[in-house]
């Protein structure tokens, strides 16, 4: 009995012993506190709740504002990406619509082209047609020009001008013979000259017939209608178009209205008073006159060139005028 008492004693001293140890350990740890209390209020679970529902409203919350907002980023995605591809779709469309206008310009372009050449080659072939029908017939036209000299009294009022000439005609290659008729105008140019009384060419007035006088006459310009025959004297060339000819012929010739001054020099005979200046206007005559001359004629393919000369007498008032033409032409079959 008095083992076991004093067993037990000796636990509780033992374990009385450990407490006091683990006391002043856990002490020594433990950082000093303050003496002063802080009043703990305690919650109810009411407040609790509400807080727990606001913190779940507002992730709530924020979760709808974060949806919305990703919609929204996916909704101006999906518009930007359809403006855009409806603005790549406008841009072909308008490069396609390009395309094609241009495509159909080029087409009508190339169609205009190709009607204008057909055009050109339709009007050319018909002028040829038309050059080989007429070769055929054997008529022909041409374009002359060249030197005229005056001859004869009518030299003595006028200098030499120049000739312009457009001939046409009739004349079968094979055939020696034709028939040439011809538009042409001459234009001399006037002198100044001093002499009794003025040259037959030009009428004077009355008084000064036998008065010595400078003269100056203004320009001499002619034109002809001319009808003529053609004779070949020879034919050479394979398509016979060179040849040595002979024409004549008879014709009209408008001769102009002239301008003279005429200055005498002395009195008019018994009066001893001399003549004033005059100047005047010649009248214009129409007269018939005849013409003969050659020509040498040279291929030129389908054409020729010749050089002709004729000598032309019309048969004018007071006396004849007279003119030579020496003409370089060029004829078309």
């Amino acid at each position: 009995m008095r083992l076991r008492a004093w067993s037990r004693i000796g636990s509780l001293m033992t374990l009385a012993a450990l407490t006091a140890v683990t006391t002043t350990a856990n002490a020594q740890a433990r950082p000093a506190t303050s003496q002063q209390r802080i009043p703990v209020q305690k919650e109810s679970a009411g407040d609790v709740a509400r807080r727990d529902s606001a913190a779940r409203a507002d992730s709530i919350a924020a979760a709808e504002a974060a949806r919305r907002d990703s919609i929204a980023r996916a909704e101006a995605a999906a518009r930007q990406d359809s403006i855009t591809k409806a603005e790549m779709a406008r841009r072909d469309s308008i490069a396609r619509a390009d395309s094609m206008a241009a495509a159909a310009a080029a087409a009508a372009a190339a169609a205009a082209r190709r009607d204008s050449i057909a055009r050109e080659d339709s009007i050319r072939n018909a002028a040829l047609a038309a050059q080989a029908a007429l070769a055929r017939k054997g008529f022909f036209f041409g374009l002359a020009g060249g030197y005229s000299s005056p001859s004869g009294d009518y030299s003595d009022a006028f200098k030499s001008g120049y000739n312009i000439t457009l001939p046409f005609g009739w004349q079968r290659r094979s055939s020696r013979w034709g028939i040439r008729g011809d538009i042409a105008y001459d234009s001399h140019s006037g002198k100044s000259f001093q002499q009794d009384g003025p040259p037959p060419v030009i009428a004077a007035p009355v008084g000064s017939e036998q008065v010595t006088s400078n003269f100056d006459v203004d320009n001499g310009n002619v034109w002809s209608g001319n009808v003529d025959g053609i004779v070949d004297l020879a034919k050479w060339g394979a398509d016979r178009l060179s040849s040595f000819y002979l024409i004549g012929g008879g014709g009209i010739h408008l001769f102009n209205k002239k301008n003279v001054t005429v200055t005498p020099l002395e009195p008019s005979q018994g009066t001893g008073t001399p003549l004033p200046v005059t100047t005047y206007e010649s009248e214009s005559q129409t007269k018939f006159g005849l013409n003969g001359g050659a020509g040498l004629a040279f291929a030129l393919g389908r054409s020729s060139l010749f050089v002709e000369s004729r000598y032309f007498t019309a048969y004018t008032d007071n006396t004849n005028s007279e003119w030579i033409p020496i003409i370089l032409d060029v004829k078309w079959r």
